[in-house]
C-alpha cells in the first residue's frame, strides 16, 4: 500500500489543497471588505494575489486529476468515491475526512465569490443608474450559452 502512488501524494495533496483553498476562501472575504469600501488600489493587489493562488489552485487540481487517471479512475467526484471505498479502513476514513473538508471548503469558496459577484453588479448597476445608462451587465441574454 505504501507504494501506491495516492498514498504517497495524499498526505501533500489533502494538505496543500486544503490549505490554497482556505487562503482563497480569506482572499475572498478580504475582497468583499474592498469592494464594498471601494478600494481600487486594495483590489489591485488583491487580484494580483487572487490569480497567482488561483493559478496554484489550478495546477493542484491537475495533479489531482493525474494522479486518479493513473489509477485507472476518473478525474471526477465519482473517481476519488470509489478510490477511498477501496482504502484501507483506517486511512480510508482519514482521507474521507479530508475529501470532505476540501468539498466544503469548496462550496464556502463558491458562496463567498457568489457573494462578492452580486456586491459587484449592484454597484455597476448603481453607477448606470447615476449616469442615467441602461444596465446590462449580468443579464442573461448577454451570456449565450
Amino acid at each position: 500500500l505504501a507504494a501506491c502512488p495516492f498514498v504517497v501524494v495524499q498526505e501533500a495533496f489533502f494538505t496543500t489543497e486544503t490549505c490554497r483553498y482556505a487562503d482563497l476562501l480569506q482572499l475572498l472575504l478580504n475582497q468583499y471588505r474592498l469592494l464594498a469600501s471601494h478600494d481600487v488600489a486594495g483590489l489591485t493587489e488583491h487580484n494580483r494575489q487572487q490569480t497567482r493562488l488561483m493559478g496554484e489552485i489550478q495546477h493542484q487540481v491537475r495533479l489531482r486529476c493525474e494522479h486518479l487517471q493513473a489509477l485507472g479512475l476518473k478525474p471526477d467526484e465519482r473517481g476519488m468515491a470509489i478510490l477511498i471505498g477501496k482504502l484501507p479502513s483506517p486511512l480510508r476514513q482519514q482521507v474521507d475526512e479530508q475529501w470532505q473538508r476540501l468539498e466544503q471548503l469548496l462550496l464556502q469558496c463558491r458562496r463567498q465569490n457568489e457573494q462578492n459577484g452580486r456586491l459587484l453588479a449592484g454597484q455597476i448597476e448603481t453607477i448606470h443608474t447615476l449616469l442615467g445608462q441602461e444596465s446590462s451587465y449580468g443579464r442573461q441574454e448577454h451570456f449565450p450559452d
